[in-house]
């Protein structure tokens, strides 16, 4: 049944979200932008490390994202030998270990990262694996207790620096605001329909809480599930919002938002520090080299030298065809030539 005064109020309410968030990603996406400095970046500095890729323009690491960025990288620096055991396992023996932070021979970016770094290493080659590990490479390298017994150590977060309190404020902001269109439609089944307008929003919320935050589920069991869940609920909705006068089309307005804001415009609320977007920019800049760069200019690039930032971008299938890949880096070992995904 259409109610006229609570559509409309609900209509403006749904609306004002929408605006405010659209208005929240203009004034900070062109705020970063203006930090952006516009240059070309053709290799990052000696030491820096794809968990300085990821602090910096992610602004958090992804354990399962970096372990062929980190074997490569290290193999490059000399610290691992590689050596192929099947398409998507590598042996890494270990050659020599990362020196302290405060050690004249030690070379980094970000001093936190790189004890960061060192430790990860650490936690892998013990004595008990007697400097040899095998690796499945598309698992994180070390657990998660693993990782948050690591970073328990530190006194403050690994992201210290590159994101103000108020950055994260305003992502909560913008997911509640993203959200909230879509909840009004519930509260408005409520007042014209009965209480089970309240069961969209909560299969959405629920959908999108296991799809977002359950990372330890396989991620297509985790997105067949969650999308069953999200799918329903956009259903509900649209069915009941067909049903009535629904001049605004405000249930169509409210499913594109979530998505939009939650997946995309979030992205561009980014209120980092003005010394860290500098940072910010040589890796933009970096990365526009790698993907826009024809093979001509690519050529006086070693591409082993730049895979463990391809994978930090997570750029490597866009442009590896780019590079001379036909020979095989010193630090790998194969029997038979086969190079195996890590390549």
């Amino acid at each position: 049944m259409y109610k006229p005064i609570p559509y409309h109020i609900v209509a403006v309410a749904v609306y004002a979200c929408i605006l405010t968030i659209c208005i929240l990603a203009i004034v900070y996406g062109l705020r970063t932008r203006a930090y952006v400095k516009r240059e070309k970046i053709t290799a990052l500095p000696r030491g820096f490390s794809p968990l300085d890729v990821q602090r910096i323009f992610i602004g958090k690491t992804y354990p399962r994202r970096l372990t062929r960025a980190l074997i490569v990288h290290w193999a490059q620096l000399g610290y691992i030998r590689v050596e192929y055991v099947s398409r998507y396992k590598v042996k890494l023996v270990c050659l020599k270990k990362p020196t302290a932070h405060s050690s004249k021979n030690a070379v980094f970016f970000d001093r936190g990262t790189y004890m960061h770094e060192r430790d990860i290493f650490n936690s892998l080659f013990t004595p008990q694996r007697r400097g040899e590990i095998t690796v499945n490479i598309l698992m994180p390298l070390v657990s998660r207790d693993k990782v948050k017994c690591i970073k328990s150590s530190y006194a403050v977060r690994e992201d210290e620096g590159v994101y103000s309190s108020k950055h994260y404020k305003l992502k909560v902001v913008t997911f509640i605001l993203s959200f909230a269109p879509f909840a009004l439609c519930g509260i408005y089944m409520c007042i014209t329909g009965s209480f089970t307008g309240i069961i969209p929003p909560f299969m959405m919320m629920l959908g999108m809480f296991v799809f977002r935050f359950m990372r330890e589920i396989p991620f297509w069991f985790r997105f067949i599930w969650s999308m069953g869940w999200m799918g329903a609920a956009t259903a509900l909705t649209v069915v009941f919002f067909n049903s009535i006068f629904d001049p605004w089309y405000i249930a169509y307005a409210s499913i594109a938002i979530l998505v939009l804001g939650t997946y995309v415009l979030i992205q561009f609320i980014d209120h980092r520090e003005k010394n860290n977007l500098a940072d910010y920019s040589d890796l933009v800049n970096y990365r526009k080299f790698l993907l826009f760069s024809g093979k001509k200019k690519l050529s006086g690039v070693d591409y082993y030298q730049a895979l463990p930032y391809l994978y930090a971008f997570n750029i490597k299938p866009l442009v590896k065809r780019k590079f001379s890949t036909d020979r095989l880096p010193d630090w790998y070992i194969s029997e038979h030539g086969k190079r195996g995904a890590l390549l």
